[in-house]
């Protein structure tokens, strides 16, 4: 029983769509053509019948078709994760029963961070990644999944060695340019000692740490899309922000792979932008959204659902705002 449970609720579209094509379907055979799907009587007059007429036609062919009609639109819906018809009420009803199964969350613990001398290269193969990431960021993929620096340790063979001879006969030959104390202090506009000018003297300026760096010339295919479309926007780090909306975009053409907490692809790792983006929409009272203009993910349908569990709205195109 539990696992059925867990399906239902890793599936509770699949679900819905289930209950409502059949509550459907009985309601049209039961009070349009009379027929109860659910006796067998009937079922027994269906198959030795002869059907007539265009009303027969239509009963038949609704009949033969339902199964594979149900069995494609399934299809369709399970991996575009969304209905076909949608009805409002319907939904507030499921997401009630949604909570009366609340999922479990079990942490995880926390992977010990090993002492430098002990770090060791992660193997190439194995299990410990998915099967279909290319070679060359597998070991990247093991760092960052244990939080390790992508820079490994360096071999003590390829440490360049600091020649002492070479420092030695350098200074010998540097001639001496210690400046002299001067026996006066009292300097005036124009004069100098030693060689040295006093307008190359270090002066103290004012350092307003207060103020917080902006980045202006900050520019993106977001920002092009609202200037030419005439629209306010405003930008903070690498996120654009409208009056509804808070955007980051994601627009590297290299294959990324995208965790809870790091972003990675080839040479490039990022903290993920999802939990900021998700607290500026909350503190700003604006809907998360993230742009993906570039779509060179792995297993993007199941990022793209994680995504949306955590709250982030997820669009392929800037097309889809409202």
């Amino acid at each position: 029983m539990k696992k059925v449970l867990d399906f239902i609720k890793s599936n509770m579209i699949v679900a819905k769509w289930t209950f409502w094509y059949f509550f459907v379907l009985w309601l049209i055979l039961r009070f349009i053509f009379h027929f109860d799907p659910f006796s067998a009587h009937y079922w027994w007059k269906f198959f030795h019948a002869t059907l007539h007429g265009f009303a027969g036609f239509v009963f038949g062919l609704l009949v033969y078709t339902a199964i594979p009609i149900y069995i494609a639109t399934t299809a369709i819906i399970y991996r575009k994760k969304e209905l076909i018809i949608t009805i409002p009420f319907v939904d507030k009803v499921f997401e009630y029963i949604k909570k009366l199964f609340p999922q479990e969350t079990v942490a995880e613990p926390i992977a010990e961070i090993p002492a430098p001398e002990e770090i060791k290269e992660p193997e190439q193969t194995g299990p410990g990644y998915p099967d279909d990431m290319p070679p060359e960021l597998r070991i990247p993929y093991m760092r960052a999944k244990n939080n390790l620096s992508l820079v490994g340790a360096v071999s003590a063979y390829n440490k360049q060695k600091n020649s002492t001879t070479n420092t030695i006969e350098k200074t010998e030959t540097e001639p001496d340019t210690m400046v002299p104390i001067p026996t006066d202090f009292d300097l005036s506009d124009s004069d100098t000692f030693g060689g040295f000018d006093e307008s190359t003297i270090p002066t103290f300026t004012d350092i307003n740490f207060d103020e917080e760096k902006t980045n202006e010339n900050f520019e993106n295919n977001t920002t092009k899309y609202f200037k030419s479309k005439n629209i306010e926007f405003e930008t903070y780090k690498q996120f654009v922000a409208t009056e509804k909306y808070v955007i980051y975009e994601h627009n590297d053409n290299d294959f990324w792979i995208m965790d809870e907490n790091v972003w990675f692809a080839s040479g490039k790792q990022i903290d993920s932008p999802i939990k900021e983006l998700v607290d500026l929409g909350q503190e700003n009272g604006l809907t998360p959204i993230l742009y993906l203009e570039s779509q060179n993910i792995m297993d993007i349908e199941n990022v793209i659902e994680q995504f949306e569990s955590d709250g982030v709205r997820v669009i392929k195109s800037l097309d889809e705002l409202d």
